[in-house]
């Protein structure tokens, strides 16, 4: 099963990529593709739609166009669910020990990491980054 993560500018400014990554590929990931990507503000606006009427839905969309972030694609069993309980909770200070979050994120805003919350999700996201053709066969 394949998902969609995105290291968040926090993390790629603070030198954290590769520490993310390791952590992620320890876990049982295989990263089948990777772009550094600066997302411009409609870029960002309409990934992050979902949100539009949510009060921190200007703030989302300043800090992730604030500087490049990695967006990946990942594969393994249960990648969706699996990658959500790696990557901890939203809140930092709320993360279990050894999570992505508790390990390298700032706040709960700056919380290094962008993890799909569904299949369905993960789907959509992962084709707004990267094209069809660079993931055929990846689907099956």
């Amino acid at each position: 099963m394949l998902t969609l993560a995105i290291i968040k500018p926090d993390a790629v400014s603070r030198a954290k990529m590769g520490a993310v990554l390791a952590h992620l590929e320890r876990d049982g990931f295989v990263v089948r593709a990777a772009r550094l990507v600066r997302l411009t503000r409609p870029e960002a606006e309409a990934f992050y739609a979902v949100h539009r009427e949510r009060p921190f839905f200007k703030s989302l969309v300043a800090f992730m166009t604030s500087g490049p972030c990695l967006p990946l694609v990942l594969e393994r069993e249960q990648a969706v669910s699996r990658l959500r309980e790696v990557i901890g909770a939203t809140e930092p200070a709320e993360a279990a020990p050894g999570t992505v979050r508790k390990l390298y994120a700032e706040s709960k805003e700056r919380n290094a990491i962008h993890a799909s919350d569904s299949p369905e999700n993960a789907q959509r996201e992962v084709g707004f980054f990267f094209p069809k053709a660079e993931l055929e066969g990846l689907w099956g």
